[in-house]
């Protein structure tokens, strides 16, 4: 029995996906909201596993506090922090405004984005072009610094040398 049948084999196998999907849009509209202050403190931490290990940012960094600025007001901090938040923002609220809808009227909308694997493969695409320009801007406005000093591989080197000196 696969973990997530009780959604596909329920007789409301219509609610629940469109629920649990609304709960996860509902979640990252308003984690950020709620969590302002933490997420923009100065010494907060790196939550992203790629930017922990290598220092470098992935096409999602920054998109936390981006939202969390933009649901504030302050829209050219936003895009300071990612320039796709106003989009993920409106695609979010969106998608959450139509899965309401649908739980409403019993009437689908949307349908399944993963049919279409062209589609996907844009996406794709499209992100792996982001993460290439992303990369590159990063080290040409100095992320070398950054690279040689707060992967993972450089903190474990510093904290041996604390330790063995």
């Amino acid at each position: 029995m696969k973990l997530t049948s009780f959604i596909t084999e329920s007789r409301h196998s219509f609610y629940w996906p469109r629920l649990l999907a609304l709960g996860l849009l509902a979640g990252v509209l308003l984690l950020p909201l709620l969590a302002f202050d933490w997420v923009n403190s100065p010494g907060s931490l790196v939550l992203c596993p790629l930017r922990a290990v290598t220092g470098i940012p992935c096409p999602s960094c920054g998109l936390t506090r981006a939202l969390a600025h933009l649901e504030h007001g302050h829209w050219a901090e936003a895009v300071r922090f990612h320039p796709f938040a106003p989009l993920v923002f409106l695609l979010v609220l969106a998608l959450a405004l139509m899965l309401a809808f649908e739980l409403v009227t019993g009437k689908t909308v949307i349908g399944n984005p993963l049919r279409d694997r062209r589609d996907v493969w844009l996406v794709f695409a499209g992100l792996v072009v982001f993460q290439v320009a992303r990369t590159v801007i990063f080290f040409l406005d100095g992320g070398w610094t950054v690279f040689w000093h707060e992967n993972l591989f450089a903190r474990i080197m510093a904290l041996l040398k604390t330790v063995f000196n």
